[in-house]
């Protein structure tokens, strides 16, 4: 595809997974709800919790595409910085590509919500393998006929709408999805949840993501393409704390109301867990980060690359393990707390990231991003932890 077009792709998968943020926060609070009454409600009242949940975050999703379609004239011109004239008239199309996959990126993400409720993780695991690949697989096969951007972000969309069948399928057997079963009264107890997660959900994916606009504002999209794809391959580090948060959540809500110390013994394992599985990881990858990039992309990208997907390693291992105290707050319906925290970080980001990246390049944006990661791993800790003592504070009090 060429490193233009190659960045371009980069800034699509973002702002797809972005957009997700228009669910308000609905399909983690539809987790919550489901594991709560999972075994004490009748299959009725679950199908109409998560029929009504589930048009909720479609009519959202449409919002989103609609939104994303209205602004695309300034993504292209102000954001995007892509120098030939023939790749912008691709990513233009590719643009309404990225807005046709933000309804089925939403919609799947509250679908995940019901089958993590019922704690179907085995299922959920066994879609998250092949779909993760074929989400990059999609695209690189489309480059093989043509190296259009629109025909790749194409097939990245039609993936998703597989993905999403796949989720829908035996969410539907546990849960039917009716229209007839939507239902108003719904509404705000998941907003009441999902209204401070959606603050997270905006500013928190604005902070993963926002040094790679950074990189393509101050430097180039080829630039973004030297940063984006160590990016990208060290960000699969968060398939090991994903894959274990999403069991770790329901059972956390659960646990937390009828025994405060089976839970924080359980949250310390999954951390333990998390470190040891981590920096085996992270170690093996600084070591073979120049190799790996020379055999995968060329010895071009490993000179340009190496050093920046070696700091990025540390900082998504601290990310990682960040999101074990993450989860634990959300158990405890800390909501508001962790969105503030991503509030008070994100001007401070910005600042240092343009900072760095005019100084230093894309090794630059790699210290901005490891910077935050360890200042919000230790944020996190201290606030759980300080949020659990309260829970047992108060479990004694009434006991006593």
């Amino acid at each position: 595809m060429g490193t233009s077009r190659f960045g371009a792709l980069s800034l699509a998968w973002v702002l797809i997974g972005y957009f997700t943020l228009f669910d308000l926060g609905l399909g983690r609070a539809l987790t919550k709800m489901v594991a709560e009454r999972a075994d004490r409600v009748g299959a009725n009242e679950l199908s109409s919790l998560c029929s009504s949940t589930i048009a909720m975050v479609s009519m959202l999703g449409v919002l989103g595409a609609l939104l994303l379609l209205s602004s695309a004239p300034w993504i292209l011109d102000r954001a995007g910085r892509i120098e030939d004239s023939a790749i912008k008239s691709e990513a233009l199309a590719a643009l309404g590509w990225v807005a046709a996959g933000i309804p089925l990126a939403v919609a799947t993400a509250a679908l995940r919500g019901v089958l993590e409720g019922f704690q179907r993780f085995r299922l959920l695991n066994a879609i998250r393998v092949p779909s993760g690949v074929a989400l990059f697989a999609a695209p690189c096969a489309s480059a093989a006929i043509t190296p259009r951007l629109d025909c790749a972000i194409a097939a990245v969309v039609l993936t998703r709408l597989v993905v999403l069948v796949a989720h829908a399928v035996p969410a539907h057997a546990l849960a039917p999805i009716r229209i007839a079963a939507i239902h108003q009264r719904w509404a705000k107890p998941l907003l009441t949840f999902g209204g401070w997660l959606t603050v997270s959900n905006i500013v928190g994916p604005m902070i993963v993501h926002l040094d790679r606009f950074v990189v393509a504002a101050v430097l180039s999209s080829t630039a973004v393409a030297y940063y984006a794809a160590p990016f990208d391959v060290v960000s699969r580090l968060l398939l090991i704390p994903t894959a274990l948060t999403a069991a770790l959540f329901p059972a956390l809500t659960n646990l937390q109301a009828r025994d405060a110390v089976a839970a924080r013994a359980l949250r310390r394992s999954a951390q333990h867990l998390t470190f040891a599985t981590v920096i085996v990881v992270v170690s093996i990858g600084i070591v073979a980060a120049r190799p790996a990039l020379a055999l995968w992309l060329g010895p071009d990208f490993a000179t340009q690359s190496a050093r920046t997907m070696q700091i990025l390693l540390v900082g998504f291992a601290l990310n990682a393990m960040a999101q074990i105290p993450f989860t634990a707050l959300h158990s405890l319906g800390c909501t508001r707390q962790t969105a503030l925290l991503h509030l008070a970080e994100l001007l401070p980001f910005v600042g240092l990231l343009l900072l760095l990246v005019r100084h230093w390049g894309i090794e630059g944006a790699a210290v901005a991003w490891t910077l935050r990661a360890f200042l919000d791993l230790g944020a996190l800790t201290w606030m759980s932890r300080a949020m659990e003592r309260r829970v047992r504070e108060r479990a004694t009090g009434a006991l006593g």
